[in-house]
């Protein structure tokens, strides 16, 4: 008898005993960008000049002076990542979904013969032999003498393409690197697949995108959701503001407009503070920037 009122009075203690609470989850900060560089972004490598998404396409960027080459990326039925931007192709006299064909029938097309038609005078030889890659070829081809500017293009098409392509920017040696500017940047419409990307691989720094169909603005409760996990936004140029740069710069957000081809439209996002942006020709954005550091070396000696 004595044994068991022993028993519960233990047990009545050890109830009361205050315990110890459990420590907080550790919020990871995004991975942030560098302030203070204006950055040129290859959109879809040099595609004012040669088919985008294209080897040819992504050399001349390089070649050219892009701090980054933009990758957009479909997924095939066999699982292989392309760069493509359109998500539906037109075999055999029909369209289909990227995602209901096989890597091999996607290369049944040619990038090149549709650039011809539309950009003569930007003929390549040889163009009509370009073929759609995979990110694996391009991963190999440039190993980590570029930089990689990635979009996952509609990933609710695609599931487990966010694994899939850290996997392969693992297995290239890309992730968790001291470079002076980040080796790789992801960027997409869908804040759940960069908050995906960011649970797995906070290490990257991730681009939230937004169309808007006037003025850029976001909600108070956008702005704070999306610094959770975003180094920056990626917006339609004809949407930029003053307005809206200032703000996502108080929230230590960085701003890359898309797409910019026009070189006193260059200027403009310059002047109003841009990070960097999104161009068909890296050429024509590195001569404005090199114009640029001239003038404010000649204002401040």
């Amino acid at each position: 008898m004595k044994k068991i009122k022993l028993f519960i009075i233990l047990l009545f203690i050890c109830g009361c005993t205050p315990q110890p609470s459990q420590p907080k989850p550790q919020v990871i900060p995004p991975t942030p960008l560098p302030e203070n560089d204006f950055l040129i972004i290859g959109h879809r490598g040099a595609s004012a000049y040669a088919a985008g998404h294209t080897l040819a396409a992504y050399e001349m960027a390089v070649l050219m002076g892009a701090d980054y080459i933009e990758i957009d990326l479909q997924m095939t039925k066999d699982g292989k990542l392309v760069a493509l931007h359109e998500s539906v192709v037109t075999l055999h006299n029909a369209q289909q979904a990227v995602a209901d064909v096989t890597f091999d029938e996607i290369q049944l097309l040619s990038p090149g013969k549709e650039f011809d038609r539309n950009h003569l005078s930007y003929t390549l030889p040889n163009s009509l032999d370009l073929r759609i890659v995979d990110l694996s070829k391009i991963l190999t081809y440039f190993g980590d003498r570029v930089n990689y500017y990635i979009e996952m293009k509609s990933p609710k098409v695609y599931p487990g393409i966010e694994e899939e392509l850290l996997r392969q920017l693992s297995e290239h040696h890309l992730l968790n690197r001291d470079d002076p500017i980040p080796k790789v940047i992801i960027q997409s419409f869908s804040a759940k697949s960069l908050k995906e990307v960011f649970a797995l691989e906070p290490s990257i720094p991730l681009i939230q995108l937004y169309k808007f169909s006037k003025k850029a603005h976001l909600s108070k409760k956008e702005l704070k959701d999306v610094t959770t996990y975003a180094a920056g936004v990626g917006v339609n140029v004809e949407a930029v503001n003053r307005k809206f740069v200032d703000k996502m710069h108080s929230e230590n957000l960085l701003v890359h407009p898309y797409t910019v081809n026009d070189e006193d439209m260059m200027r403009s996002l310059m002047d109003l503070g841009v990070n960097g942006i999104f161009t068909d020709r890296p050429d024509v954005a590195l001569r404005v920037r090199n114009d640029q550091s001239s003038t404010e070396i000649e204002l401040y000696p």
